[in-house]
């Protein structure tokens, strides 16, 4: 009878708890053999590789390319990481071409003095072989000092950052749920214009090594969310990202992958998940890439009459026929802040709430109901305030 009603509560906490994406939980290979990544080939060429990502892909997640060709991906095979996917059609990518300094015209006399973003780490353990010695830790992993470095960069260029290292250990299908309450947060007690989480992938270095102005430096995905009611702003919001980068740091941006969850980008329109490179790439390349994303966010999120000077490259928006369509370098995107983050935080804590009445009349009767109730909080919460939970 206890068992069950152990069960019952537990049910019913999942009938609360926000719906995410679901994400493999990070665990080493136990046979060498077994890929690390998956790999998706062409429906129509079966020898021609689509893409690779190390996680959270699905049968009917999109795929937008460096090439701005989007692809569905029609077929997964799990347990082999491997899958197809069909070219559905060619992405309108706002087009920019390179323009000389000489005859750009940017006014820096109004440019704002309240820009803030807010940045954290949904998959706090995620680090870099050459430099952390592992890809994975319980804890604060080098994707951290990625997100300083970011951060740092976006001060520079006079960006005020509002930056949680708060952990949402451990790395699996509750993360999200987790790192919700911290972008909650960051959104309500800050008043932000951009929501950035930071991760990187788990591919081939091959996949994400580049060069920008002649120096090595990973390349940047882009992961959107298609389950909120957000998903065309963000994914426009990801166009202009891609479409300002092309032009004035190409082969920067690797590409955007569209899975079918949300990535707490239900919260606000200008949220945005960035993957800075795999596990074998060197870390100084993906520490590298932080200044020129930041760089192209002071852009796009700001537009070119309140980009820091620093931010601006020597590019122009054109139309279909390659003509300038506007008389400043590039235009910021219309940012409307959410309310949306103070209610999502407040049935959070409601429905955690509800749980725990439930579970403190059951734990009366039931000395495992406590035990279960006490590690599911502890994972739950690892880190939240601030506690780190090591690796044995």
């Amino acid at each position: 009878m206890k068992k069950v009603i152990c069960f019952l509560s537990i049910a019913i906490l999942s009938m609360f708890v926000p719906s995410n994406i679901k994400v493999q939980e990070s665990v080493k290979a136990e046979n060498a053999s077994e890929p690390s990544y998956f790999t998706i080939y062409d429906a129509e060429d079966k020898t021609k590789v689509v893409l690779t990502k190390g996680e959270g892909v699905e049968a009917g997640d999109k795929y937008i390319s460096s090439d701005n060709k989007m692809y569905e991906i029609v077929e997964v095979d799990e347990k082999n990481k491997v899958g197809f996917a069909k070219f559905e059609k060619n992405v309108e990518i706002p087009k920019y071409r390179v323009k000389p300094r000489a005859s750009a015209a940017i006014s820096m006399a109004s440019a704002k003095t309240d820009k803030a973003v807010g940045i954290y780490h949904t998959h706090n353990d995620e680090s870099y072989l050459d430099a952390d010695g592992t890809d994975s830790v319980y804890g604060k992993g080098g994707i951290h000092d990625i997100g300083k470095k970011l951060k740092s960069s976006f001060e520079s260029l006079g960006v005020s950052v509002a930056y949680s290292e708060n952990l949402h250990l451990p790395h699996n299908s509750g993360a999200y749920t987790r790192s919700q309450v911290t972008a909650s947060s960051l959104l309500s007690n800050n008043n932000i214009q951009g929501l950035f989480d930071i991760h990187r992938d788990s591919t081939p270095r091959s996949e994400y090594i580049t060069k920008v102005n002649g120096t090595p430096m990973t390349k940047i995905r882009m992961v959107v969310g298609s389950a909120n009611a957000n998903f065309e702003e963000n994914q426009n919001f990801a166009y202009a990202i891609k479409g300002y980068a092309d032009a004035a740091y190409p082969n920067f941006i690797k590409d955007i992958y569209i899975g079918k969850g949300n990535y707490n980008q239900q919260l606000t329109p200008r949220a945005m998940l960035f993957e800075f490179g795999c596990e074998k790439i060197e870390k100084e390349y993906a520490l590298a890439s932080a200044p020129v994303l930041a760089k192209v966010l002071d852009v796009v999120l700001y537009g070119s009459e309140n980009a820091s000077n620093e931010s601006m490259a020597d590019v122009t928006l054109v139309d279909d026929n390659g003509n300038p369509s506007e008389s400043v370098v590039i235009q910021g995107l219309a940012y409307e802040s959410s309310t949306a983050s103070l209610g999502t935080l407040w049935a959070v804590i409601g429905a955690l709430g509800f749980y725990a009445l439930i579970l403190g009349i059951v734990c009366l009767a039931s000395r495992e109901a406590r035990f279960k109730t006490k590690r599911f909080f502890s994972e739950t919460f690892a880190g939240l305030f601030g506690k780190t939970k090591h690796k044995s």
